[in-house]
């Protein structure tokens, strides 16, 4: 544990001025990247730099030790994030093969959840034993669900960074006020560190993270989910548990199975490229690139609300929200895999 500590505040200036300089930095340096990002994946012929997810690790990483009250756990979630960030920086540097990448993700993430016991507590919420088995089994596969769908969602300038910022602030909130300070004050660094990104990233885009600012934004997330979720000094219903770790996701996670459906029902590989992400459908639409991140972020908020509301209210009457919210979600998956992808 770090002995020196800084007022949260300062904190969030300090990782939004960290993260602002190295990505200024980033732009003097030319793309090394081989990997075709002018071809289906991006909407724009512009080669820009791949180094913003380099630039916003080494600002949470920073930032993180200056908390001070940040424990042990914490701090290796923060060093371990940024080996998931090298491995990405090596994906846009020599094109992984993506069985490989995914070996790579599997070490990155299993690591520090055997390591640190961090698991979700499937176990407990079926009312079975397996010795861990079952929690660490979930855990690893939420995880690098999160991380690849925040890679799927990297798709449209400033996108997947608005989104994981949203997400963010939303676990932040919710961690506030079940009196989580700690996991309050990592969403607080995380979202500096990424505002710091997003000021070149908007629409056109000087600045793109990469893998590595993809998979960095998708681990550090989906581990704050899950030491939010399973937290053993919070009494409360399995739902209130679990429900942060689904609902705040929804958007990534929808356009991944809108893609993966999409993808496997033409014949093509959920891996291949294409332009039939839920923003190019959008943008098929008429909408425009800042109207596209507005809905998102509309979205998000909707989904902050419809969480804070189940807090307050009974498990029976949460099972029913819930229960509407999924068949919604479902809706929308196919109402967004009836629309036209991007020509």
């Amino acid at each position: 544990m770090s002995e020196f500590q800084l007022p949260i505040f300062v904190v969030f200036i300090l990782a939004f001025v960290i993260s602002m300089l190295l990505n200024r930095i980033s732009l003097n340096f030319k793309n090394f990247s081989k990997k075709d990002i002018s071809n289906q994946k991006r909407l724009t012929s512009l080669k820009v730099p791949t180094y913003g997810g380099i630039s916003m690790s080494l600002a949470f990483l920073v930032s993180t030790r200056l908390l001070g009250k940040a424990d042990f756990e914490v701090i290796q979630i923060a060093i371990y994030a940024v080996v998931i960030t090298f491995i990405g920086f090596v994906d846009d540097r020599y094109n992984l093969n993506w069985k490989i990448k995914l070996l790579l993700q599997l070490v990155a993430v299993s690591t520090p959840i055997y390591l640190l016991d961090i698991y979700l507590n499937v176990e407990q919420l079926f009312g079975i034993n397996l010795n861990n088995f079952m929690n660490l089994f979930f855990t690893v596969v939420w995880i690098l669900l999160i991380v690849n769908s925040l890679n799927f969602l990297d798709n449209m300038d400033g996108l997947a960074a608005t989104t994981a910022t949203m997400i963010a602030i939303s676990l932040g909130i919710l961690s506030y006020i079940t009196n989580q300070n700690k996991l309050t004050d990592i969403s607080i660094v995380l979202v500096a560190s990424m505002l710091g990104f997003l000021y070149f990233n908007f629409p056109k885009a000087k600045l793109y993270m990469g893998d590595s600012g993809s998979l960095f934004l998708g681990y550090c997330l989906g581990f704050i989910s899950i030491l939010f979720s399973w937290n053993k000094n919070i009494e409360s219903s399995w739902i209130f548990q679990i429900q942060p770790v689904i609902l705040f996701f929804t958007i990534p996670l929808l356009d991944l199975m809108t893609v993966v459906i999409s993808r496997l029902k033409d014949g093509k590989s959920p891996m291949t490229g294409g332009t039939d992400h839920i923003s190019h459908r959008l943008l098929q639409k008429g909408y425009t690139y800042s109207q596209v991140l507005l809905i998102f972020v509309v979205f998000s908020l909707i989904i902050l609300a419809i969480t804070l509301g189940i807090l307050y209210l009974n498990e029976f009457i949460s099972l029913i929200f819930l229960f509407i919210y999924f068949i919604s979600v479902i809706i929308s998956l196919i109402y967004f895999l009836k629309m036209e992808t991007l020509n």
